[in-house]
């Protein structure tokens, strides 16, 4: 088949990758900009060499999760040709988030099911069968269904594909991101993910720059313990695809895992600035705001708290509209939350109100509950039992409006939390002792979702707070130490661990925590008490 007026030229660099020249006369939000070198996805199986490029971009925007710009590749496709069963399954395709927490519309689910029941009309080979097949599942009766069951079907459908025809690189490669999005996160064998991450290895061996390889691999390692062997192409990611934001942001999951601060920094900053200057569809993405708020965790944990404070100012004066996605709620709620937290700001934080210069918080009930858990959290902790409970108040009804169980499951970490600080604030010790034990027992039971660089504290941590504050250094230690096992190179850890083996007697494990704070803090924006008391313990040992 030949294609009719082209009107986008893919050209292979020498290097193997697929670099992206747009000659069209139409909009630059329609695509990544003149040149986007993206990877390398091998395709030519489909309508025609030419349509098999424009075909092979639109697969690689798929696996960095760039699904706007990815629609309008293969709605191009369809446009060119509009025989070619690629066009429309990719079209199908780009409603499918498997990894991001936020379903097509009842609109989109219709939609897709007819391209995809088009698209099997045109298939014409068992592979285009079994890819239709997968589309398919996923759609079927899709407004009937959590999408929970939609992905379940979606993955059995690819893995039959896969073993269909486990040389297809592809379907290997869209098997493994299913495994990933059916994984249980209270399943601590990561037998899902390691899986995947085989698969996805497998990939890289014969192509050693697949976009969805590399993004795989950091996703299905993206756990505590894992974190290292997603290492390398973390380090390697952004260099394939150096100018789309969210490939930018993607290793810093595992910088994050690793305490890897500096690197973290670079890259979302990076990422950041890659991703305001693509909108979409005329708003600013929310692969800006995802990568901010990584941004801003990553500052605070350096005490670089001026860089985190000028993040949220610019924040407050953005003009424009925002690409309404559960990141872009996350993330504008969480980074002026954690800003406070982190500082052990409970004053501040006490007094809390929702962004301002967005109207949807009304359809993301489970991250308008961030802002009051750090409103409820600070004010137990600043003796305000009042504005506490009002917080918790407003939490319950959050909870009740939260359809998916995780998010469900966070909100009664966070009040646990808070009632554990409001019983300590009226004497009642044991039942603060159990509140937070059971708060901290249930977040470990879970794994942070990827919209998060992480929890705005971590239940442990203010574990080893409380019970420091009751004068049991030795227990405090160990919910510190706990905590910095799955979250190396927190600040607040560190320096809780530090002061708590002081205080119980252990001077080695003292001298060790406090060099690491100092070590941490060493382009601190502010003056720490914590690294003044580690100064003067480390001078005197």
């Amino acid at each position: 088949m030949t294609i009719r007026n082209s009107s986008l030229v893919l050209l292979i660099t020498i290097m193997g990758t697929v670099a992206c020249v747009q000659k069209s006369n139409v909009s630059s939000d329609a695509f990544m900009g003149e040149i986007t070198v993206c990877g390398t996805v091998q395709f030519s199986d489909g309508c025609g060499d030419e349509v098999d490029k424009t075909i092979a971009y639109g697969l690689a925007l798929i696996h960095h999760m760039t699904y706007e710009e990815a629609g309008n590749i293969f709605t191009k496709v369809t446009e060119e040709n509009e025989d070619c069963f690629w066009g429309l399954w990719g079209k199908g395709l780009s409603y499918i988030h498997p990894l991001w927490n936020d379903p097509p519309s009842e609109e989109k689910l219709t939609e897709g099911w007819n391209l995809a029941q088009q698209a099997l009309k045109l298939a014409k080979n068992e592979k285009e069968i079994g890819y239709a097949k997968a589309l398919a599942a996923y759609y079927e009766n899709g407004p009937q269904k959590t999408e929970k069951e939609r992905l379940k079907n979606y993955h059995d459908a690819w893995k039959i594909a896969f073993e269909s025809n486990v040389a297809d690189l592809e379907a290997k490669t869209f098997y493994a991101l299913s495994l990933i999005a059916i994984s249980d996160p209270a399943d601590k064998t990561f037998a899902n993910q390691l899986k995947a991450g085989k698969l996805s290895e497998e990939v890289l061996q014969v192509i050693n720059d697949h976009p969805g390889a590399f993004h795989y691999i950091i996703h299905a390692y993206d756990y505590p313990g894992l974190s290292d062997k997603a290492l390398a192409v973390a380090n390697m990611y952004g260099k394939i695809a150096p100018q789309i934001p969210h490939a930018l942001h993607m290793p810093t999951h595992i910088f994050t895992r690793l305490g890897m601060w500096k690197e973290s920094i670079d890259w979302n900053k990076r990422s950041a600035e890659a991703a305001f200057q693509k909108t979409v569809d005329g708003s600013i993405s929310m692969h800006y705001f995802h990568a901010l708020d990584y941004l801003v965790y990553a500052y605070m944990q350096t005490a670089e708290d001026n860089k985190a404070r000028m993040i949220l100012e610019d924040l407050k004066k953005l003009e424009g509209s925002f690409q309404m996605h559960p990141a872009t709620a996350y993330s504008l709620a969480a980074t002026q939350s954690r800003f406070l937290l982190e500082r052990q700001d409970w004053k501040n934080a006490s007094a809390l109100t929702l962004p301002g210069n967005v109207d949807f918080w009304n359809k993301f009930p489970e991250y308008e509950a961030l802002t009051h858990f750090a409103v409820g959290l600070g004010a137990a902790r600043n003796g305000s039992p009042v504005s506490a409970k009002k917080a918790l108040e407003r939490l319950n009804q959050l909870q009740s409006l939260i359809k998916i169980p995780y998010w469900s499951g966070q909100v009664e970490i966070q009040k646990n939390i808070i009632n554990a600080w409001l019983a300590l604030g009226r004497g009642s010790k044991k039942e603060a002792v159990a509140l937070m034990t059971l708060a901290s027992d249930q977040e470990w039971a879970t794994q942070k979702h990827p919209i998060t660089p992480g929890e705005l504290l971590p239940a442990r941590e203010l574990f080893g707070d409380l019970l420091l504050s009751l004068n049991q250094s030795k227990e405090a230690l160990e919910q510190y130490e706990m905590t910095l096992q799955r979250s190396p190179g927190r600040m607040n850890s560190l320096y809780g661990a530090a002061r708590s083996a002081e205080l119980s007697g252990d001077q080695q494990k003292a001298k060790l925590y406090y060099q690491q704070l100092m070590d941490l803090t060493s382009g601190a924006e502010r003056s720490l008490e914590k690294t003044q008391k580690a100064a003067e313990f480390l001078k005197n040992t």
